[in-house]
């Protein structure tokens, strides 16, 4: 796979900036914080711009919060970024190198992808059930307990410049990448 450049540009844009932060306001419009950006988003736009562009962001830390997940009510430890500036500086990062990372995620990847979830991996599953009803005898359903901590951020830093050769992007990766205490943050 080809490395891509020139991404950084694309980033700080404007345009791009601006269409980020309506994307990290969505489903949050009605908090005080949220609508303080957007009523004034040509000044906030401009901000983080100038952040980025002079290289002075630095990610806040993260908000540590407690949920109940799924039927069985498993608790997970999720940790959640600032709404300004750091929600909508990943935004703006992953509006240019999402098309980057999809080039080779696996076609049934299902898990943290935008619509990919459990009903695209179900409706899969039931295909291959249906065509090959004779063969067909197990499946595995399976869950990497805590996958997301374990992860070895040397070794994803390396795969991400496997495929971005932009200097300027790869640091706003490690930047984001180490300002967690281990692995990712779940999110």
């Amino acid at each position: 796979m080809k490395r891509k450049g020139n991404i950084y540009p694309l980033i700080i844009e404007t345009n791009n900036i601006k269409r980020a932060i309506l994307n990290a306001s969505k489903g949050k419009k009605d908090r005080k914080s949220v609508k303080r950006i957007n009523d004034n988003i040509d000044h906030y736009t401009l901000e983080i711009q100038r952040m980025l562009k002079n290289k002075t962001y630095i990610p806040s830390p993260y908000i540590e919060m407690k949920i109940q997940d799924g039927t069985r009510k498993k608790e997970r430890i999720i940790y959640k970024p600032k709404f300004y500036p750091d929600q909508c500086i990943h935004w703006a990062l992953m509006q240019q190198i999402e098309s980057l990372l999809m080039r080779g995620m696996y076609e049934f990847c299902c898990a943290s992808i935008r619509n990919r979830g459990i009903h695209y991996a179900s409706r899969h599953i039931k295909k291959i059930l249906v065509r090959d009803r004779k063969n067909t005898k197990y499946c595995l359903k399976l869950d990497v307990k805590k996958f997301y901590p374990s992860i070895d951020k040397e070794i994803l830093k390396r795969k991400f410049m496997r495929i971005i050769k932009d200097r300027d992007t790869l640091e706003l990766l490690d930047l984001i990448i180490d300002s967690s205490k281990q692995g990712l943050p779940i999110r």
